[in-house]
């Protein structure tokens, strides 16, 4: 083997960027199923839509030291914390709570306790397992 030599090519800038847009890729697209999961098999029984509309990417995914990062989930909806997690909710500037009944009469509340009807976590549990798929195939893609 004297005076035989073999090269080889390194790509390791191009596969580290081809790596971190699939990382992005994939985490915008479990986001994304996420949303989905959680707007159709959210366990409420929808009378507005204000809340199942309000789910959404909050922030898309973009590179950051640590990897890739991006948000999802309900902004600027005051009951979709208490309808995830569940609680007691009492009056801050009244004696009691004002409770609209299906009659159209007003029954009068100290506290109202919910409980918790998850839809967030749910969907988080069922869609991030496909994570490391997601970015299987795109970065798999030409």
């Amino acid at each position: 083997m004297a005076g035989k030599t073999k090269s080889l090519k390194w790509y390791g800038k191009a596969v580290t960027q081809k790596m971190e847009k699939a990382q992005v890729e994939g985490v915008n697209r479990t986001m994304q199923a996420c949303v989905v999961r959680a707007k159709s098999k959210h366990p409420w029984q929808n009378r507005t839509g204000l809340l199942e509309g309000a789910i959404d990417v909050a922030n898309f995914a973009e590179p950051h030291a640590s990897g890739v990062k991006g948000t999802w989930g309900v902004r600027d909806m005051a009951q979709a914390r208490i309808l995830e997690e569940g609680g007691t909710i009492k009056p801050v500037r009244a004696k009691a709570l004002a409770i609209p009944q299906a009659d159209g009469s007003v029954r009068f509340a100290s506290s109202v306790t919910i409980p918790p009807y998850p839809y967030l976590r749910p969907a988080a549990d069922e869609e991030y397992p496909g994570l490391a798929e997601r970015i299987r195939k795109a970065f798999e893609r030409p």
